[in-house]
């Protein structure tokens, strides 16, 4: 990662490390204990990078390793054992000290004895994050004749963990004519530092839906800065990222995936929703000369007539509209109104019901009793709701029941499914 960041989950600490220290009192003047640093093995740095500053950072499935410095001013010969001076288990287990024990030969005045040891630990069986303190000690064997004495240090260990796989909005898996601009958004996670994204064609060129993708070749948890395998990657911090332009192809499938990243790894792909999200680019990206066309739906152009590539597109190019996240002044959607209205455009109802959940529909049931041919009265009733309607843009449906069949049950039936928005009642039996 460009800037390693130790993700620290509770501000309280560095105060809390401040008063408490790296070193405990030492139960001997002469004998005393410190901890230097700590070598933390992350995914990021596998060989080890060290961390000078308390809470140090142990990740999940890592290991962290303590390195001690005893101070020896006794004018005798001592060895020092180095053991936990608190209960490590469940949290942490550790893996061994180097050298245990250390040789402390006689210090001359003024000239202390200096040794260094090194103790190890992994995470234990307790898979959770947080802040604690361990306490180590040295001690001495007392093999020749003197006391023994202990030395104390304290140490606060943050254990970290990866962050949580990516839930993706906005974007439904599988959707056809994505521009070659698009806007990619996520849920983040607390654990994220920052999130990677990467975008990858499909293995089959010709794909229209996620099944028939066959996979592509984008990295499965990328640890590098670069975008290796993928056609387009971004790192940063936030939960959406627009690609800018020129950066996909038109008329292509694609795979994509947003991982999040810290210090302790990379969120897990395979347990996103779908792991990789499908999604195809439209077949051209243009502007239309003299205005815009409003969100929603799709519209037939002919493309000879366009200004990009005149002749090498379909004569009846379909073009699916995107909204995009920037707001739009009233003045820019009176403008995008009038253009609308001089193309004579008209929004797909299918679409938009796909987009907005409506059917634009409001429907009056009436039974298979009815004369229609003799009622001249309800005609006219029907005639001027449908004129009502028209002008408000929606669509008037007259819906005939079967002699022996309610009313009321067709109404809810047909509210249920999603045919009608709404419905018009005449008569107080309906």
């Amino acid at each position: 990662m460009a800037s390693k960041k130790i993700h620290r989950t509770a501000l309280w600490v560095s105060c809390f490390a401040l008063g408490l220290g790296v070193v405990g009192a030492a139960e001997a003047q002469n004998f005393t204990m410190r901890l230097d640093y700590a070598v933390v093995y992350t995914p990021f740095a596998p060989n080890g990078q060290i961390d000078t500053t308390s809470p140090y950072t142990l990740c999940r499935n890592n290991a962290i390793g303590l390195r001690f410095r005893y101070t020896w001013l006794n004018n005798f010969q001592e060895y020092v054992y180095t053991e936990p001076a608190s209960t490590l288990f469940p949290n942490y287990f550790m893996q061994g000290v180097t050298p245990n024990p250390v040789n402390m030969p006689a210090s001359q005045p003024g000239n202390p004895i200096i040794r260094n040891v090194s103790v190890g630990l992994i995470a234990g069986s307790v898979d959770t994050g947080g802040v604690r303190q361990v306490a180590f000690r040295g001690r001495t064997s007392g093999f020749f004749g003197s006391p023994v004495q202990f030395a104390t240090a304290n140490v606060l260990i943050e254990t970290q963990i990866e962050p949580q796989p990516t839930v993706y909005r906005e974007i439904a898996n599988g959707t056809i004519d994505m521009p070659t601009q698009p806007w990619f958004a996520w849920t983040p996670s607390i654990l994220t530092d920052d999130n990677r994204l990467d975008i990858a064609a499909c293995s089959v060129g010709s794909a229209l839906t996620p099944e028939t993708c066959i996979g592509s070749p984008m990295p499965t948890a990328p640890l590098t800065e670069t975008c290796d395998t993928s056609d387009y990657c971004w790192i940063g911090q936030g939960s959406e990222h627009q690609v800018p332009a020129d950066a996909l192809e038109p008329n292509t499938p694609y795979q994509y995936h947003v991982l999040g990243r810290n210090i302790c790894g990379v969120s897990d792909e395979l347990g996103s929703d779908p792991p990789r999200p499908f999604f195809r680019t439209a077949q051209a990206c243009f502007t239309v000369p003299n205005g815009s066309i409003p969100d929603g739906g799709s519209v037939n152009f002919d493309a000879t007539t366009l200004t990009l590539n005149p002749n090498s597109l379909a004569a009846d190019l379909r073009v699916t509209v995107h909204a995009d996240h920037s707001d739009v002044s009233e003045a820019t959607r009176e403008r995008v109104k009038q253009v609308a209205r001089a193309l004579q455009y008209r929004p797909n109802l299918s679409a938009r019901k796909l987009v907005s959940g409506r059917s634009g529909m409001v429907g009056l049931v009436t039974p298979r009793t009815r004369d229609l041919a003799t009622d001249s009265l309800f005609m006219e009733v029907v005639a001027g709701l449908s004129m009502e309607f028209s002008e408000l843009e929606m669509q008037f449906v007259l819906h005939i029941a079967r002699e022996d069949e309610p009313v009321i049950p067709v109404y809810k039936r047909l509210i249920g499914n999603g045919a009608l928005d709404g419905f018009v009642l005449i008569h107080a039996t309906d």
